[in-house]
C-alpha cells in the first residue's frame, strides 16, 4: 500500500453495538425497591454489623495509640557538606550511628538551656 491510499471505514469490519436494555417496568421496580425497604430484619442485620465494624474500628484506633505512646517521632535536618562530614567521621570513629550521636546532641543541647 502507498502512501497516498487511504482507507475508508467500510473497509475494516466492526462488531454491532449493543442496545442498553430500558427498564421494561418502571413501576415494578419501584415496588421492589419500596418492598426491600420494607424488609426490617435485613436493616436490624445491617445496622448491627455497622455496630460491630465501628465497635472495631474504634478499638483498632486505641491499640494504634497505645502502640504510638512509645515510639519514636523524627526530625529532619539539614545539614551543610562539612558538618556531615564531621558527623560521619565522628560516628565511624566513637563506632555509633550518627543518629545516636545527633539524639546526644540535642538531649545535652536542651538540658544545658533549661528546656
Amino acid at each position: 500500500m502507498s502512501g497516498k491510499e487511504s482507507l475508508s471505514l467500510d473497509e475494516f469490519a466492526t462488531a454491532p453495538r449493543r442496545q442498553r436494555a430500558a427498564p421494561a417496568h418502571p413501576e415494578r421496580a419501584y415496588n421492589e425497591g419500596t418492598a426491600a425497604t420494607r424488609a426490617m430484619p435485613d436493616a436490624v442485620t445491617e445496622r448491627e454489623k455497622g455496630e460491630t465494624s465501628s465497635e472495631a474500628s474504634k478499638a483498632l484506633r486505641q491499640m494504634k495509640r497505645v502502640r504510638m505512646k512509645g515510639a519514636s517521632h523524627f526530625v529532619n535536618v539539614n545539614l551543610d557538606r562539612d558538618t556531615k562530614r564531621r558527623l560521619k567521621l565522628a560516628s565511624f570513629n566513637l563506632e555509633t550511628s550518627m543518629q545516636a550521636l545527633m539524639e546526644k546532641a540535642i538531649r545535652q543541647y536542651l538540658d544545658a538551656n533549661g528546656f
